[in-house]
């Protein structure tokens, strides 16, 4: 799993120690993931709405969560990752 926005490094740094989180942040600061993944909203500048895609190992897309609140939804897109790994598609 890796976090990506917009964000410069230095604000992805402070925001990851903040929050305490055990994932990498990779900042997306030319767009270009958020173009190919489609997840750049409005003007395509900012992406600062939450989606969440779940990408195999081969580069396919399995699932993808747009516009999702916080709350709840790791345990949701874990429940999706189980339920893949059982399906040995990931």
């Amino acid at each position: 799993m890796v976090g990506t926005s917009v964000d410069p490094v230095a604000r992805l740094q402070k925001f990851r120690d903040k929050y305490d989180l055990r994932f990498p942040l990779a900042s997306d600061h030319d767009r270009a993931i958020g173009e190919v993944f489609g997840t750049l909203k409005g003007d395509r500048q900012s992406s600062h709405e939450r989606d969440t895609i779940l990408v195999g190992r081969d580069g396919t897309i399995l699932l993808a969560y747009q516009r999702v609140s916080a709350k709840g939804h790791a345990a949701g897109v874990l429940a999706d990752v189980r339920r893949l790994r059982e399906e040995g598609r990931i």
